[in-house]
């Protein structure tokens, strides 16, 4: 079970004394079931849009609707290798830099002197909660490999509907539990809550930092070399007659084209065509 410092309990209550800890609600969301029922779900998922894919594959159109209000496509997606630092330097000549630049300490290898930099400019950390598991809880959420389905296009439609409705609502049911344990202020406190089936940390995000504020010559001249520009917000500019396309394509190399499979509902294709007009 779990276990605390309680040498000062007299002095001063837990913080979570009230409600259950970050630790204790993930062993609830364990032991109901629920961890392992979106593990299942999750992998159905992958099985049953291989099925369909396996269905459409040799097909010369790139776009199926496949019943249920389903639609299945395959988009192809351009993987370009981009020359950054010069990108940055022309974004900087046209005072587009610090509008669209993006920048994290993940950015800067873990180089002390330019982590030290940048500190300045740095937003207020954000963080995550990262469950994890010991020997009994990987064996209590274990689940088998799904097997590959055998399936007509039309069940599998029909079993990828009902799919989704059970995915979302069990990754809604994460979601809130997540929310939940961040607000614990016991594991804001400690860091690293322990539960019999492993642990609950908090982990600090990569720093952010905010070019805006940025005026320093030297750290501009860093900026050019260890940023990347926000590409969709460049892109806009580019639509927008702001920056030549021509001038943009000097800075990147098509390197491959990747087609990616998605299935959504004809509703939310919609709204997605829609989003780009």
């Amino acid at each position: 079970m779990l276990e605390f410092d309680l040498t000062h309990n007299n002095e001063m209550p837990s913080v979570c004394s009230h409600q259950p800890n970050a630790g204790e609600r993930m062993e609830e969301f364990i032991e109901s079931g629920s961890y392992k029922h979106l593990k299942g779900v999750s992998n159905e998922k992958e099985a049953i849009n291989k099925n369909i894919f396996q269905h459409l594959i040799d097909s010369e159109s790139k776009r199926h609707e496949i019943g249920n209000n389903l639609v299945a496509k395959f988009i192809p997606k351009k993987i370009y290798h981009y020359d950054y630092p010069g990108l940055n330097e022309y974004l900087y000549d046209r005072g587009l830099l610090q509008k669209l630049i993006r920048l994290s300490s993940s950015d800067l290898k873990k180089k002390q002197q330019l982590l030290d930099l940048f500190e300045p400019f740095a937003v207020n950390p954000s963080y995550y909660t990262k469950p994890s598991f010991n020997k009994v809880g990987r064996e209590f959420v274990k689940i088998e490999e799904h097997p590959d389905l055998q399936l007509t296009l039309e069940e599998a439609s029909t079993r990828k509907r009902h799919n989704m409705i059970c995915l979302r609502k069990a990754q809604k049911e994460y979601e809130t539990l997540k929310r939940e344990m961040e607000s614990c202020q016991q594991l804001i406190v400690e860091g690293k809550i322990n539960h019999k089936y492993g642990s609950v940390t908090r982990v600090q995000k990569p720093f952010i930092y905010n070019p805006i504020e940025i005026t320093d010559k030297l750290a501009i001249r860093q900026l050019i070399e260890y940023g990347k520009p926000d590409i969709g917000r460049l892109m806009e500019y580019v639509y927008k007659g702001f920056i030549s396309k021509s001038e943009m394509e000097s800075f990147r190399q098509l390197i491959d084209i990747q087609l990616t499979f998605v299935i959504l509902d004809l509703d939310e294709e919609a709204r997605i065509l829609q989003n780009r007009k």
